[in-house]
């Protein structure tokens, strides 16, 4: 059987939850981006990567960027976790947010997932509670709000978990078939 490695890239601990689930689906192991070795990637023969996405910006690009030559010769997959994963955006252009984020080390075709995280005010960085405060902002003004700025909306302060396990069974059963 192939060996798995999923790498994740996570601040508040949305994309590890599901880069936990995958790897216990492929039967394989999840391991911080930062804690990654060029032996590990050396010895599994599919590595998908998982970053949390803060407004088009993927946590932990530069260190995808800097094991690009070791996972040249690997079959690759990627997913994101954001508050709306693709409910709110089309898969194309999230895809387009991967291919910019990671230059050298996205593989066009390779099978990629977005999904759903959420939001706990009372964990988040200085930084990004400021910028929440300008998207809440821009978000009220905003004349035809989805359903997931609605959400953001009404969470502001508080919290949401959007997670579902369930949500990765298409993109674990695509990644089985390489």
């Amino acid at each position: 059987m192939a060996t798995t490695l999923v790498l994740y890239g996570s601040n508040y601990g949305y994309t590890r939850s599901y880069a936990e689930w995958i790897a216990e689906d492929m039967g394989g192991r999840a391991l911080p981006l930062e804690d990654a070795t060029e032996r590990e990637i050396s010895e599994a023969d599919l590595v998908v990567i998982g970053q949390s996405d803060y407004a088009g910006k993927l946590t932990g690009a530069d260190q995808v960027g800097a094991i690009a030559d070791a996972l040249s010769s690997k079959k690759l997959a990627y997913f994101t976790v954001s508050f709306s994963g693709d409910v709110s955006q089309p898969k194309e252009k999230l895809d387009d947010v991967i291919a910019k984020n990671l230059g050298d080390a996205y593989r066009d075709g390779a099978p990629t997932a977005h999904f759903r995280g959420g939001m706990d005010y009372s964990i988040l960085s200085r930084s990004h509670r400021t910028a929440m405060m300008g998207v809440k902002t821009f978000l009220k003004t905003k004349p035809h709000k989805s359903e997931t700025d609605r959400q953001m909306i009404e969470c502001y302060g508080g919290s949401a978990d959007y997670r579902d396990r369930s949500s990765i069974t298409p993109f674990v059963q695509r990644l089985k078939t390489l």
